[in-house]
């Protein structure tokens, strides 16, 4: 009976958010350069959080590839605008925005992650930011081969939480039964480098084992990918990628929702005890908080999938 109990915690919490919501869609021009916007319907823009992404290969692969994933993040009440790779640009809107919506969070995924940096260190109000398989490839679009001799990473100002979310898939190559090589290990972020260097970050990492860098993208480009360069789930059907996609908003929803919560709870009370200090994952999904105010810390039971670092 506890079982399903359990399970049923689970699996309403899954779905919560599972319903499509109404949105819209439209454009934001800067001198012929198009930024488009995708946000829920009927909520005003001042108690939207607004989740600015950075697509792969430094924000150059168009929005339409991620629809899937956009969608997703939709359900869960954000604001998503998807810029480009003219930094500038980016800049601009950032300016724009920062008293539109309730909160701004950068998204990036793979080198997206680059240009998220080049534009947010002005940005004072940003404090979170959120990478999927970040990729710093700076050096090498530098075009500066004395860069390649120093261990330096792109200098970070602000920022106070991150997130990052790594498909295992795509850092892991094999031999048998035939060679594979791992798609992101040259250019990969290295993480321990990062805390070193930034210690005012906090950091949380979590790593979905069985999925790859590709499986983000629409299921079109993610088997396109899964078959030549870059390895993803095994299990190609749409409703597997569509799983993955929720999962994968739900994590960046309680990241910022939680951290929202903690400044609040901060700024009010100096000493006070939580009431939900263990969180149990099991298989994956979150059971509902244990109390348990002698510690603060993560169980994480049976996850074969997705892990918690």
């Amino acid at each position: 009976m506890k079982i399903f109990c359990l399970l049923g915690l689970a699996i309403t919490y899954a779905n919560s958010f599972l319903l499509n919501v109404p949105i819209t869609s439209y454009k934001r021009n800067y001198d012929n350069n198009i930024i488009k916007v995708y946000e829920p319907k009927n909520i005003p823009l001042n108690e939207l959080r607004c989740l600015v992404f950075y697509t792969g290969a430094n924000s150059i692969i168009p929005a339409d590839i991620y629809s899937n994933f956009i969608r997703t993040l939709n359900n869960y009440n954000f604001s998503v605008n998807v810029v480009n790779n003219r930094n500038e640009i980016t800049t601009e809107l950032l300016y724009d925005i920062r008293d539109i919506y309730k909160e701004i969070i950068p998204v990036s995924h793979s080198s997206g992650y680059v240009n998220i940096i080049k534009t947010i260190n002005k940005q004072k109000n940003i404090k979170k930011a959120v990478f999927l398989d970040p990729v710093d490839n700076s050096k090498l679009i530098n075009n500066n081969i004395l860069d390649f001799l120093t261990d330096s990473q792109l200098e970070i100002k602000n920022l106070e939480n991150v997130l990052i979310l790594n498909a295992e898939k795509s850092y892991k190559g094999s031999i048998f039964p035939k060679i594979e090589i791992p798609f992101i290990p040259v250019f990969g972020l290295n993480l321990k480098k990062f805390e070193k260097d930034n210690p005012n970050i906090a950091v949380s990492k979590i790593v979905a084992n069985d999925y790859g860098h590709s499986d983000v993208l629409d299921i079109l480009w993610s088997d396109l990918m899964h078959v030549t360069l870059s390895k993803g789930n095994p299990n190609r059907e749409q409703s597997q990628m569509d799983e993955y996609h929720n999962w994968l908003a739900q994590e960046i929803y309680k990241f910022i929702v939680n951290n929202e919560e903690s400044d609040s709870q901060s700024d009010s009370q100096s000493d006070s005890q939580s009431d939900s200090c263990v969180k149990i994952i099991e298989n994956g999904r979150p059971i509902e908080p244990h109390v348990d105010c002698e510690s603060d810390s993560i169980i994480i039971t049976e996850t074969p999938d997705i892990i918690g670092i």
